[in-house]
């Protein structure tokens, strides 16, 4: 009777061990690859923007809107945040707009993104938002939404491009409040 120790160093055996070695040294590599961060080539990047450009970008875009828009009671102010983490530049412009709705006029976000259309805003495209409006126009992204159910108080974000290269660490203030003409 063979002894139950020599089943290890008989062939088959073997056979086993190494395929499943290599197949785990494979599996490791594959695994190393596939999570290895791609190396992007360098972009072109167009000319940076001062703070005030940054600054104008979203600020005259938030005041075309509520121009057109006939935006009632209209509030907000902008900060710089960066594109790239939470310190490093680039930074844009990003402003926070909050305006009133009539009670009970759930459709007022579609007439003020009509209205922000008729004035060369288009949609653009939606990731991981499934809410209100999203639009762009001259560089200047917007999202427009409601605060909430039941509340009469819609918020619009409008983002500034990716272009502000001053160091924001530091800011402070951190907000500029932003005063708006009422329609």
């Amino acid at each position: 009777m063979p002894n139950r120790a020599d089943w290890i160093r008989s062939r088959p055996s073997t056979a086993l061990l190494w395929a499943a070695m290599v197949l785990c040294l494979l599996l490791g590599a594959a695994f190393v690859v596939v999570n290895e961060p791609v190396v992007e080539a360098p972009r072109q990047v167009a000319e940076p923007l001062t703070d005030d450009q940054a600054a104008a970008q979203v600020v005259d875009a938030a005041r075309q809107i509520v121009a057109a828009a006939h935006l009632p009671q209209p509030t907000g102010g902008y900060a710089y945040v960066s594109c790239k983490n939470t310190h490093d530049p680039p930074y844009q412009a990003v402003l926070y707009l909050n305006f009133v709705m009539p009670q009970d006029n759930w459709q007022y976000l579609d007439d003020v993104a009509a209205a922000m259309a008729a004035h060369g805003w288009a949609p653009a495209p939606t990731t991981a938002e499934h809410f209100g409006h999203k639009l762009t126009r001259n560089g200047v992204t917007s999202v427009l939404h409601r605060q909430g159910a039941g509340t009469d108080v819609a918020t619009m974000r409008l983002y500034g491009e990716c272009r502000n290269t001053a160091d924001h660490r530091d800011d402070n203030p951190a907000w500029t409040e932003v005063a708006f003409d009422a329609p």
